[in-house]
Parts: structure tokens; C-alpha cells; sequence
């Protein structure tokens, strides 16, 4: 009887799939779900907007990413301690870093708090020999663990990865995220409404950031 063997996905594929998902469900959240606004968007993108596009997704909105650093920093420095990785620490520093000046930018205390009290729960959990068990399970699929999140993270925040703008024109004032400048051209979608629309520069009279949104 000949042997079944299953095949594993190549890891460069499952990183592809992932992040062609996570494209996609950052596409419809901005958009609110709306499949024409979506498809407009797609066409904003190009490869190098990459890097922003997954940054600016976690940087954008202020509460997803005071939740994040308050869960992620502790299962980071757990996942660092626990498996003795090699990038893990540099991981760890970059995260307190943002932790870092998410505290200096918004002032908000009980992050860094927040991250400390559920660094003491893990602590508690791993000494408890009933409950090592789950910690040692959840740590040996951190990757999946993280790759979830993001997933969630792309599929509910619906503030785009680009600062919001009080654009004014010859007609009108409006807020919008500037999606796309091209040579005569910007590709904006509207704050509130979410309409794509594309403006002429020459109409465009100025643009101010919005720094807190």
C-alpha cells in the first residue's frame, strides 16, 4: 500500500497568500466595504507602497494601535524569552520603540501600564503547570498568531494608511485622504462619505494635514 504524504505549503507561498489578503481586506475596509470604491482604490497601489500601506494601516488609527502594543509587546518579549529566538529581541526593540513614541505622541499612560500588567498575567499563566500547556501551545504558533491579527486589523480598520487632508479647491473645501498624486492629477477618497474622486492639481489651491485623526 503506497505511503499518503501530504505536502506542506511552501512558506513563500503562505506569506504571498497573506499578504494579497491582507491588500484586500485593507481595500474594502477603507472603503467601506463598497466593491466599486475597492476597485478604485487597487489601482493606487503599486508595488513600492507596500512597506507604508502595512505600517500606516497599524500607525493610522490611534486606539488599534494602543490595543496592539498593549498585547503584542508582552507576547513579543514572552515569545523572545521563552523560545531564545534571534530576531525576536530586535522585534521586541522595534515594538517598544513605537511604544515608545505612542506614549510621547498621545500621552496615554496606561499603554505602557496596560503592557506591563499582561506581561505579569503571562508570567502567572506559564507558572501554573495546568495552564503551561496552552502558553507553550500558543507559543510555538506565535507566527500564526500574528498573521491573524494582522488579518483582523486589515479587515476592520477603516481609516486609510495615508493622513487625512483639508484639501481646498476652486470650488469647494473638503477632508480626503490623498491616494494617489500623478502629474496633473490627485486620486482622493473622501473622509466621511468615502467617494473616490480624482481632482486637477491646477484646481487644487492648498493642502493642509490634519495631524490627528
Amino acid at each position: 500500500m503506497p505511503a499518503v504524504t501530504t505536502d506542506k505549503p511552501h512558506p513563500g507561498t503562505v506569506l504571498t497568500g497573506a499578504a494579497v489578503m491582507f491588500v484586500l481586506l485593507r481595500l474594502l475596509a477603507v472603503s467601506h466595504y463598497d466593491w466599486h470604491t475597492a476597485f478604485a482604490l487597487l489601482h493606487t497601489l503599486d508595488l513600492e507602497d507596500a512597506p507604508g500601506l502595512f505600517l500606516g494601516t497599524f500607525m493610522a488609527d490611534k486606539w488599534i494601535s494602543s490595543v496592539l502594543l498593549v498585547v503584542m509587546v508582552p507576547l513579543t518579549v514572552f515569545y523572545a524569552v521563552g523560545r531564545r529566538s534571534r530576531v525576536a529581541p530586535l522585534v521586541v526593540a522595534v515594538l517598544s520603540a513605537f511604544l515608545v513614541a505612542h506614549v510621547l505622541s498621545y500621552h496615554w499612560w496606561w499603554v505602557p501600564v496596560g503592557a506591563v500588567a499582561l506581561t505579569v498575567v503571562l508570567v502567572f499563566v506559564e507558572r501554573v503547570r495546568r495552564l503551561h500547556a496552552q502558553m507553550d501551545f500558543v507559543l510555538r504558533r506565535f507566527g500564526y498568531v500574528v498573521g491573524g491579527v494582522a488579518l483582523v486589523v486589515a479587515a476592520v480598520v477603516a481609516t486609510p494608511w495615508v493622513p487625512l487632508e483639508r484639501i481646498e479647491t476652486s470650488g469647494d473645501t473638503i477632508e480626503a485622504y490623498v491616494m494617489e498624486t500623478s502629474p496633473g492629477f490627485l486620486k482622493v477618497l473622501g473622509a466621511r462619505e468615502r467617494g473616490f474622486r480624482i481632482l486637477r492639481a491646477e484646481d487644487v489651491r492648498s493642502r493642509l494635514e490634519l495631524a490627528d485623526h
